[in-house]
């Protein structure tokens, strides 16, 4: 693609430029790696890595323009390389987001976007959204932490973040979308991928906020800063979905958004405009009354937990802004599907064991409280200290599941550059009772989940919270391929599993001390 930077100065926050002020360029990137002949090569500064450190290297790999937010590094650099275009800009990632609308001939805007962001459910919400647009005939598809999924399946990238993906990589899957005939993108919006400008430049048709409460405080350190990023997303949006029992900033949101807003709930005396009451498990999922705007209807689902009654009543209310009869929801509803391992049920050799992501205390005890409305013997639970998150959630974990579960296992999900024995040791400072014997831990995953499956009985329900980014564990930078289904398939396959619960194989992922380790 051709652009003439000096044309679009303002629009891409261009401050200075050196060399050609035109340029045809075949790809936006970030990575110098991924460099190729005429790409353009965006200079990220982030915690690890200065991407002005890389410019020779993106150049010697085909770069032919540079953009960064250094003039002394970008001003020296094109007195050596004169045929290539040198960009000083006001903000990098502001910049490589407009730029990547540009390259892709603002392709967001032929899609129905949909933002969703909370702390916890945007997953689910955002595989609700897509599965009821697609059977309502709104050919649709979503990206997030499951991966990107167009109405057609699954698409073969790698994702450049665990959730919502860098600029180019977002504007490349919307073409993709638009490509394969898809009218709708679901898709997860972080806290952290706001603050850096991953989704600039995009006015979503509907913003969903589900709930808040404290999270990523590593990288946003207050909850205060947390709760503003969160709210930047209905700034870029032209209509919202805010759960109203929500005290983390529902009522915030209603107070602040001035454009159409849809209200839901799980309290008949809320006064939203979407309410689910007369909740009741099934055998097939959950019964409830859904009211809107004051109407009744009867609706079974096939999804389980109040909570996620709660996803599915934003992914209505999204139904109904962009103009879907309910009449047509209504019929759709009990076929809808959900997202892979939000609390997903397997069965094996008369035991239940759940597989869900909820890797926040208010998501632990949310979870726990619907489990325990399912029959079982004993309950053994597997909570998790995560590497990559802040460290002041982890003891918390502990208080919330501690006398819950007959039995607890504690582990690490992605230990990152830390040790996995101190991510353990910072779970344990929750419990009271950290010696009680049924309180057991592991270092890696993968123990964790045999653990867990070795202590359970006929009738038992195994919890495995928390879980795999993209099927991965991180470690020391790298993703560790990592299957929970895969490890129970294998328990259960095994001779020396039978009734004796005795331990078998070891982790193929062992800690060795790191020079580099960033201890928490």
């Amino acid at each position: 693609m051709n652009i003439h930077f000096e044309q679009k100065k303002q629009q891409l926050g261009v401050r200075k430029i050196w060399g050609s002020k035109q340029q045809t360029i075949s790809s936006v990137c970030f990575d110098s790696r991924n460099v190729t002949n005429n790409s353009s090569f965006v200079c990220i500064t982030g915690e690890q890595f200065d991407g002005h450190n890389f410019i020779e290297s993106a150049i010697k790999n085909g770069a032919v323009v540079v953009a960064g937010e250094n003039k002394a590094i970008l001003k020296e650099a094109s007195e050596t390389y004169r045929d290539c275009t040198f960009l000083l800009v006001e903000d990098a990632r502001v910049f490589m987001a407009q730029l990547s609308i540009l390259f892709n001939k603002r392709i967001h805007e032929k899609l129905i976007t949909v933002g969703i962001t909370g702390t916890n459910g945007k997953t689910t919400v955002a595989a609700y959204v897509r599965s009821l647009m697609n059977l309502c005939g709104v050919k649709s598809g979503s990206i997030g932490t499951t991966g990107m999924i167009s109405s057609s399946g699954n698409l073969n990238m790698k994702q450049s973040t665990p959730t919502t993906p860098e600029a180019p990589d977002l504007h490349h899957i919307f073409k993709q979308f638009v490509e394969n005939g898809d009218q709708l993108a679901a898709m997860e919006v972080t806290s952290v991928g706001i603050e850096q400008k991953r989704t600039a430049g995009i006015d979503f048709d509907v913003a969903i906020h589900t709930n808040l409460s404290p999270e990523h405080l590593e990288f946003h350190h207050t909850f205060e800063n947390y709760k503003q990023a969160k709210l930047k997303l209905f700034k870029q949006a032209k209509k919202a979905v805010v759960n109203i029992d929500d005290e983390g900033m529902g009522k915030e949101i209603v107070e602040l958004f001035a454009g159409p807003l849809l209200t839901y709930s799980m309290n008949e005396k809320s006064g939203a405009d979407v309410i689910a009451s007369d909740v009741k498990q099934v055998s097939n999922g959950t019964s409830f009354t859904l009211s809107v705007h004051g109407k009744h209807y009867s609706v079974i689902t096939p999804f389980y937990g109040s909570y996620n009654i709660a996803n599915l009543l934003s992914a209505i209310c999204t139904g109904l802004h962009i103009g879907i009869p309910l009449e047509k929801m209504l019929h759709v509803l009990p076929e809808m599907t959900g997202p892979e391992g939000r609390f997903e049920i397997i069965h094996k050799q008369k035991r239940k064991i759940i597989l869900d992501y909820a890797h926040t205390p208010v998501a632990l005890q949310n979870l726990v409280t619907e489990v325990k409305k399912l029959p079982y013997s004993r309950l053994i639970v597997l909570v998790m200290g995560i590497g990559i998150r802040d460290k002041e959630k982890m003891p918390k974990m502990a208080e919330t599941i501690e006398n819950q579960a007959d039995e607890i296992v504690v582990s690490v999900d992605h230990p990152g550059y830390n040790d996995p024995s101190e991510i353990v040791g910072h779970v344990m400072k929750g419990f009271k009772n950290p010696d009680a014997p049924n309180i057991h831990s592991e270092l890696t995953r993968h123990d964790a989940v045999i653990k867990a499956l070795s202590l359970s009985e006929e009738n038992d329900i195994v919890l495995l919270t928390s879980g795999c980014i993209n099927g991965a564990q991180i470690v020391k930078g790298e993703k560790i391929p990592h299957s929970d289904k895969d490890i129970i398939a294998d328990f259960f396959r095994s001779k020396k599993v039978a009734k004796s619960g005795r331990m078998f194989a070891s982790s193929k992922i062992r800690w060795a001390p790191s020079k580099k380790r960033n201890v928490l």
